[in-house]
């Protein structure tokens, strides 16, 4: 992940946040954990310099979850969240292999483009029109 600015930030306020700006670039994943929570996994690609992305994988939380299984690729949001790892089991030939995942699980969303009736897409984020 490129980094523009960094900024003098008091830790004890939330020291694990996130706030990102990208694009959904995989349908997303809505489903029910077993203790009945619903999630919803979606790839985020966020731009950075030079013509890059990041791929960054996300997952949202009960209403959350659904409101995200309702965009589609290509939507441009606005989130903030917190990064997570968790450790699950995958059957690889006939071991379990312990793995970690790392993923951001998000706490605001924002949809961030509105297009008008002209076709402009009103950037809600950085507040401009563009065709």
């Amino acid at each position: 992940v490129f980094i523009r600015e960094l900024v003098p930030y008091d830790e004890s306020v939330n020291p694990n946040q996130i706030e990102l700006t990208g694009f959904i670039c995989k349908e997303p994943i809505y489903r029910t954990t077993p203790f009945k929570r619903e999630i919803c996994d979606v790839l985020i690609a966020v731009n950075r310099s030079y013509n890059k992305s990041d791929y960054l994988p996300c997952i949202a939380w009960g209403r959350n979850a659904k409101y995200v299984s309702s965009l589609n690729v290509g939507d441009k949001l606005s989130m903030t969240g917190r990064i997570q790892s968790r450790i699950y089991q995958k059957k690889i030939g006939d071991e379990l292999v312990e793995k970690v995942a790392y993923e951001i699980s998000l706490s605001k969303i924002i949809y961030d483009n509105v297009t008008t009736a002209d076709n402009t897409v009103y950037d809600y984020v950085n507040n401009y029109y563009a065709n």
